[in-house]
This record gives C-alpha cells, sequence and structure tokens, in this order.
C-alpha cells in the first residue's frame, strides 16, 4: 500500500489528452517517438564545424540522439578522430565530411521508435516532489 506524501501537480506543466507531445527534445505521439522536429531543422543547417569547438558541440547534440542513428559509434569515429590530436591544428577532412553529412542525414531521416504495449509490466519513475 502507498503512503501519500501530498505531491502536488503543477497544472500550468501538464498537457493532458493531447494527441503529441515534445519531450526532452523528442515529438512523442501514439505512433512512436522520434526527434523533435525543430531540432532536425536545425541539424539541416549545421555548417561542417571549424574549430574543435564547434566539433564538441556537434558531437554533443548528436551523441543526445544516438538512439535514431543506426551504427553511431561507428558513423561518428572518423569526427571524434579529430579530437584525439591536442595540441595539433584542426584539420576537416574528406572522411569527416562525409561522417558529418551521414550523420545528419540519419538524424533528419530518423525511425520512429516504438512506444511500450498493454503486455509486461512497467516502473513510472518521476522527478515530483
Amino acid at each position: 500500500m502507498h503512503e501519500e506524501v501530498g505531491d502536488k501537480v503543477q497544472t500550468i506543466k501538464c498537457e493532458i489528452l493531447e494527441d503529441s507531445i515534445n519531450y526532452l527534445g523528442r515529438k512523442v505521439d501514439r505512433h512512436g517517438i522520434r526527434p523533435d522536429p525543430d531540432a532536425v531543422e536545425a541539424v539541416l543547417s549545421w555548417k561542417s564545424p571549424k574549430t574543435d569547438h564547434q566539433l564538441m558541440s556537434f558531437l554533443g547534440f548528436a551523441n543526445y540522439y544516438t538512439e535514431f542513428i543506426k551504427g553511431y559509434a561507428d558513423e561518428v569515429y572518423p569526427i571524434q578522430q579529430l579530437l584525439r590530436h591536442k595540441g595539433k591544428k584542426f584539420t576537416w577532412n574528406n572522411a569527416a565530411e562525409e561522417s558529418f553529412q551521414r550523420i545528419k542525414k540519419e538524424l533528419c531521416d530518423a525511425p520512429k521508435l516504438g512506444m511500450p504495449t498493454a503486455k509486461g509490466m512497467y516502473v513510472l519513475d518521476t522527478d515530483c516532489r
């Protein structure tokens, strides 16, 4: 039996009976989960990195969406190699550009991830106070 602890819900933060919601950079609806269309739009206009900092920004963004990119670790490898040589001049090469463009394409063409089914047991973990 659960004991009542006096939790309250802030209705301004609630979306009830919606067909779809955007949540943590993902769009969730009855068909599945996919990257937020606004994030995909940002990827389309992302220019090739010219510095370590720009490259790390892109990798941070792409890492957040790894579940939507098939073979992500292999795909990102040529780009990550550019960061392994500290103190060396940043040099963007053809392999990195090809990898960069494939990652962008994968994010834009990302498949929908499946939703839980009625079968099985699930645990709802919330961050309520």
